[in-house]
Parts: structure tokens; C-alpha cells; sequence
């Protein structure tokens, strides 16, 4: 029952997430009312229901539109990381910052995805709440102590990445270095609220930059093989007339497969660490 209540929150969390990707990059104002994305039609109640309404309707009521199949993946997605945070964590203290992750990197993926941009305006609200969020976990556990550990993920994840973008600013936007900050900062206390010591904050940061590279790589490859098959799954940017010459000449934002790294290494780090 606690994983089904969980997973109903997830789903209301996978809206909130849907209005985010649908107003950030355009600088929308959050307060408004949600909206159709093609003629800013305001929705109502019945409308706005996850999931359920766009079983219903799969158009817009106003303007007969088609909505895409986007709005229910990131929903359902959201309630099942929503589920697996709480299966991993139980309803302890210890559940809350993995929430706020979790709709902070949907959200921030998803626009990537879009757009090739990870914005200012949602990693650092992002980073804000979660450091509140953090230090409320920290003394609700009396381990205090973790909120030191989860600034010591941040630096670390960050210099990392920021010299990596040194090396290659091509292969590493500086948006990543950003988007660093919060998951490092999530890492070490990932590692700060469970384990003792500092090494296994750098074992989860450098193992979460692994399986994110490695996730990038396939997903990089599998992008541009499908765009050399004709089907364009990703929109290129930086293609000219939407056509790369060559394979490894494809653009491909990699803030999503650094996310994954993270909770996917976050989720398992009783493994990671060798508890």
C-alpha cells in the first residue's frame, strides 16, 4: 500500500515535471495555469489529471492538436523512480533528497533532450532545495556530519567534470560541469547518510561518472546509428541540413546519461561501496 500511496505521488511529481520541461526553456512563468503547448489553451481540473487524461484525450480539447506520448512517459517514469527511491530507502529521512532528485533530473533530462540545454534557472532552485532539503534529512537521521559529506561530493564531481570540459569543452559542456554540482552534492550524502568515512563518497562519485560515460557512449552510438538510418529519434543541432557526414560527427547531450550514472549508482551503492 505505502509503494502504491508512493507511486500516486510520483505520478502528481511527473506533472509538476511536464510543466517544467513545457515552460522552462521558454522562460514561461511557473504561475500560470497549466496550458496546451500548442495554442496556450488553459486546461482544467479534469485535464490536468496524470496519465488519466491523456488516455482520455490524446488532443488538445481546443484546438485538436495531437499531445505526445512525452507527457505520460515522463509521469509514469517519475512514479516508478518514485517507487524504487522508496523501496530503496523506506519512509525514513533518508527518502527525501532522492524525491527532489529525482523530479530535478526528469525535468532537466527531458529538456536536454529538447533543447541541448541544462538551464541555470532549474539546476540551481535545484541545488538550493536540495541543500535545504539535505540538512533537514541530516538532523532528521543525527547525522550531521552527512551534510559535510554531501559538499564534499559536490567539489568533487565537480572538478572532475570541470576539467574534463577543460580537456575538451566539445565533449563536455559547461552545462554538465553545472548540472555536476547536483548530482555530487546528492552523492556524498548518499554516501554521508549510510557509510562511515570518506572514501565512499569517492567511490559513488567516480562509479556514478563511470556507468554515466558508459550510458553515454551507447547512447551517443545508438542515436547516431538510428539518424544514419534515417530516423532522426534526436534532433542534431549542430547537423547541417540534419545530416552529419560522419558517425562520430553526431551532437548528443549527455546530461541524461549523467543522471542516470547517478541514481542508477545511488540505488545500488550497498553494491558500489561492497556493504
Amino acid at each position: 500500500m505505502n509503494l502504491f500511496l508512493i507511486g500516486l505521488v510520483g505520478l502528481v511529481a511527473g506533472g509538476f515535471a511536464t510543466m517544467l520541461i513545457d515552460r522552462i526553456p521558454d522562460k514561461t512563468p511557473l504561475s500560470l495555469r497549466s496550458r496546451c503547448p500548442h495554442c496556450a489553451h488553459q486546461l482544467g481540473v479534469g485535464e490536468v489529471v496524470p496519465v488519466v487524461s491523456w488516455l482520455r484525450r490524446r488532443s488538445c480539447g481546443h484546438c485538436d492538436a495531437s499531445v505526445t506520448v512525452a507527457y505520460p512517459l515522463v509521469e509514469l517514469t517519475t512514479a516508478g523512480l518514485f517507487v524504487a527511491a522508496t523501496a530503496r530507502y523506506g519512509w525514513e529521512w533518508e527518502l527525501l533528497p532522492p524525491l527532489v532528485l529525482i523530479v530535478a533530473l526528469v525535468s532537466l533530462s527531458m529538456i536536454d533532450i529538447y533543447v541541448y540545454r541544462l538551464p541555470d534557472r532549474l539546476v540551481f532552485p535545484s541545488l538550493g532545495l536540495s541543500v535545504l532539503v539535505i540538512v533537514v534529512a541530516a538532523f532528521g537521521i543525527d547525522r550531521p556530519a552527512a551534510i559535510g559529506r554531501a559538499g564534499a561530493g559536490m567539489v568533487v564531481y565537480f572538478l572532475l567534470l570541470f576539467a574534463a570540459h577543460l580537456i575538451s569543452p566539445r565533449g563536455m559542456g559547461f552545462g554538465d560541469v553545472k548540472l555536476s554540482l547536483l548530482l555530487g552534492l546528492h552523492l556524498g550524502w548518499a554516501a554521508g547518510s549510510r557509510y562511515v568515512g570518506w572514501p565512499p563518497i569517492f567511490r559513488l562519485v567516480v562509479w556514478a561518472l563511470l556507468v554515466g560515460c558508459i550510458l553515454g557512449v551507447f547512447g551517443g552510438l545508438s542515436v547516431a546509428l538510428c539518424r544514419k538510418g534515417g530516423k532522426n529519434v534526436v534532433v542534431d543541432p549542430e547537423a547541417e541540413d540534419g545530416q552529419p557526414t560522419r558517425l562520430l560527427g553526431h551532437s548528443f547531450p549527455f546530461g541524461p546519461a549523467l543522471a542516470a550514472g547517478t541514481l542508477v549508482v545511488m540505488f545500488f551503492s550497498d553494491t558500489v561501496i561492497g556493504v
